[in-house]
């Protein structure tokens, strides 16, 4: 008869050896595997994994017991690659994913989990890119920053996110340009006089209580209608306006008014009442007196003496209430009536002042416009002159690597996309061309704007 004490601890010893040979064989299965996929090479056209992308990764194993594929929903999920290329995974912890095409990353993984459990059945790793790592474009750019990238994307699409170079298509000469801007700000300064010269038409004829004049310098512009117009249309607003504030005030005037009759008709009715009913005690008293009357009776008639002189009291309170009322109402019509007025004088002056001010400008602008004409006239193309120079930064497992690229070349997630103009030297030759002739005459804007810009006598 076999030792049971003895063959205990034995069969123990014997099965943690084969476990351990069961473990050594399957990690160097492992390591067969692993080395066979690294050797096979990996497609061009397949995305490679990278910093800063986000993978879902899916992972389960075949139960052939129940013969069906079991997911492991507590391990798979989306997980973004670190910035040293990684992804943390529970069981296995961290895995190198950068450099990697999802298919391998996938099989290293379900490996890696086979190899950690010590499970002989097949697990299987679906891994896919879900969102990928931005690029970023900077340099001279309309918008630069960072924008969403997607396979296959080149320079040239690129620099479309970031609205083109930002490159002007050609540059005025000095002369030319403080011209255009001197003749611009004229305009700008004599639309706005126009529009105050309507308004002050507009103010005048409000505090004369006439009909809109036009004046004489707003005449001959084409916009005089127009301006005119649109000021009748805010005098008759503000008018209506006006008229319905009074009536509401005149309306509520006359509603106190009439309550303060109402109470003081009240009032008399009750002194009357009151007189009587003492009058009436003064007789109960004598009578009592005599021993011709009751005591309740004299009782009685002297609490209704004290109830009318309360209510006599509550109707001359309302009537100072309604009376206090109707001066508020008088003082607020009053006060609109003044601030009216106040407005009209304020805006006259203000209006005054700020067409005196215009005019001055004017004919500022006016003597900067025919000073400018004489500098100088021209367009300088400075697009010929200036060429884009494209290089990418990118950021690989062998370090920053930055290189030339044209504008059909692909860009990969994270990469830096930069673009520099290269500008023209001082001593190199800038194409001009001219707007007008050397020794041509003056354009005919500067002498209408000097004349146009004397000063209006208000």
């Amino acid at each position: 008869m076999p030792d049971t004490k003895r063959s205990g601890p034995l069969m123990a010893v014997l099965c943690r050896v084969v476990g351990a040979l069961a473990l050594a064989l399957s990690l160097s299965a492992g390591d067969a595997v692993r080395a066979q996929q690294q050797a096979q090479p990996v497609p061009r056209d397949v995305q490679l994994l990278g910093p800063q992308q986000t993978v879902d990764i899916r992972i389960g194993r075949w139960d052939a017991v129940a013969e069906a594929f079991v997911p492991w929903e507590t391990i798979g999920g989306a997980y973004k690659i670190s910035a040293t290329g990684t992804i943390a995974l529970p069981l296995v912890g961290s895995v190198q994913a950068a450099g990697l095409a999802p298919d391998e990353l996938g099989r290293a993984l379900a490996q890696r989990f086979q190899d950690r459990l010590g499970l002989s059945s097949d697990i299987q790793a679906v891994v896919t890119i879900s969102e990928f790592a931005p690029i970023y474009v900077l340099g001279d750019v309309r918008a630069p920053g960072a924008y969403p990238h997607v396979p296959g994307m080149t320079v040239l699409q690129a620099l479309s996110l970031a609205g083109g170079l930002e490159q002007p298509a050609t540059a005025l000469l000095r002369g030319e340009r403080n011209a255009l801007g001197a003749m611009g700000n004229y305009r700008v300064f004599e639309l706005e006089r126009m529009r105050r010269l309507a308004r002050l038409a507009r103010l005048e004829a409000e505090e004369s209580g006439s009909q809109i004049v036009v004046p004489p310098d707003l005449a001959a512009s084409p916009l005089a209608a127009e301006l005119i117009e649109q000021e009748r249309r805010i005098m008759v607003a503000q008018k209506s306006a006006f008229e319905s504030s009074m009536a509401q005030i005149e309306e509520l005037e006359a509603l106190l008014q009439e309550r303060i009759t109402r109470l003081e008709q009240q009032a008399g009715l009750r002194q009357r009442q009151l007189a009587l009913l003492n009058e009436e005690l003064e007789n109960a008293a004598s009578l009592v007196e005599r021993g011709l009357s009751t005591v309740a009776r004299e009782s009685n008639l002297q609490r209704a003496v004290t109830d009318q002189q309360v209510r006599l009291l509550e109707v001359e309170t309302a009537r100072l209430t309604a009376q206090q009322q109707l001066n508020e109402t008088r003082r607020d019509r009053l006060d609109l009536t003044n601030e009216r007025d106040r407005e009209r004088v304020q805006g006259v002056q203000d209006q005054r002042a700020a067409i005196a001010e215009l005019s001055v400008r004017m004919e500022t602008e006016a003597a900067l416009f025919a000073e400018s004409t004489q500098i100088g006239n021209g367009l300088v193309a400075l697009s010929e002159a200036m060429t884009p120079v494209l290089q990418i930064t990118r950021t690989g497992p062998q370090g920053t690597e930055t290189f030339a690229v044209n504008r059909d070349d692909p860009v990969q997630g994270g990469d830096v996309v930069e673009v520099v103009l290269s500008r023209p030297a001082p001593g190199d030759a800038i194409p001009v061309h001219r707007l007008v002739p050397d020794g041509a005459a003056l354009p005919a804007q500067g002498a209408n704007a000097a004349q146009a810009s004397r000063p209006v006598q208000d």
